[in-house]
């Protein structure tokens, strides 16, 4: 049974914990709350997908091994849903295989026994890649005419119709509005969004002129996205949240 936090007005990060070893989930829980978070909890793949569908929580921790099945069927539900870091809790002495799990679904692997201060170091590591601004409650833009980016949830909605990014195009977006009213330049972009090196001048192009058309900017005039000729592109925030 999942057993979330009452709704909290500090608005902290929620991190979702799916084991069922429940000595496990009070210490874990125990240690994430006196570190600042709220703490929800499932025992089951059938639990966890249930609380992944009732709220979205900014950081997950999921055991492989769970009694109905395995955990990387939370891990894929939530990557379905949003673009929320995922920490794998494994017991399985295979590099090769937790490599492979974590290619798939997951931003970080912690391997049992483990420490409740380890997991919650973790914790913060992906918070800090995921939400660069400092506090996932940023994670929500809204911006004039009606849009509304949800980072969480990867999508843009306006008005007459909701928009979905993929993971490129939303690390991008995130990339230039973390840094908004500054110009990045096009190898800073490409660096950072495509860190392996696949991406090229190109392409960003290309994913700079989906985001305008689904954040509705006029191609020739864009509102939101702004090229700063021969510098990069700048973000230009028009609303703040």
């Amino acid at each position: 049974m999942g057993v979330p936090d009452s709704p909290d007005p500090t608005d902290r990060p929620l991190v979702l914990l799916v084991d069922d070893d429940m000595d496990v989930l009070t210490s874990l829980r125990m240690h994430l709350r006196a570190d600042g978070y709220q703490v929800a909890t499932a025992s089951s793949v059938a639990d966890g997908n249930r609380l992944v569908q009732e709220r979205l929580p900014h950081v997950a921790v999921v055991d492989l091994m769970l009694p109905d099945g395995s955990g990387l069927q939370v891990a894929r539900t939530l990557r379905h849903l949003a673009a929320v870091p995922i920490i794998i809790l494994t017991a399985v002495d295979d590099e090769d295989n937790k490599v492979e799990k974590l290619q798939d679904v997951a931003d970080d692997y912690v391997t049992k026994p483990f420490s409740a201060r380890e997991l919650s170091a973790r914790v913060a590591s992906v918070l800090r890649r995921a939400w660069p601004s400092g506090h996932p409650s940023a994670a929500t833009l809204q911006l004039q005419n009606g849009v509304v980016v949800d980072f969480m949830r990867r999508r843009i909605s306006r008005p007459e119709r909701v928009l979905h990014l993929t993971p490129t195009e939303s690390r991008l977006l995130w990339l230039l509005v973390s840094h908004a009213g500054q110009v990045l330049p096009a190898q800073t972009l490409l660096a950072r969004v495509w860190p392996e090196g696949e991406g090229s001048s190109a392409s960003l192009w290309e994913y700079i002129r989906r985001l305008r058309e689904k954040l509705g900017d006029h191609p020739s005039r864009p509102r939101y996205i702004v090229t700063e000729r021969d510098l990069g592109y700048r973000f230009q925030l028009y609303e703040r949240p």
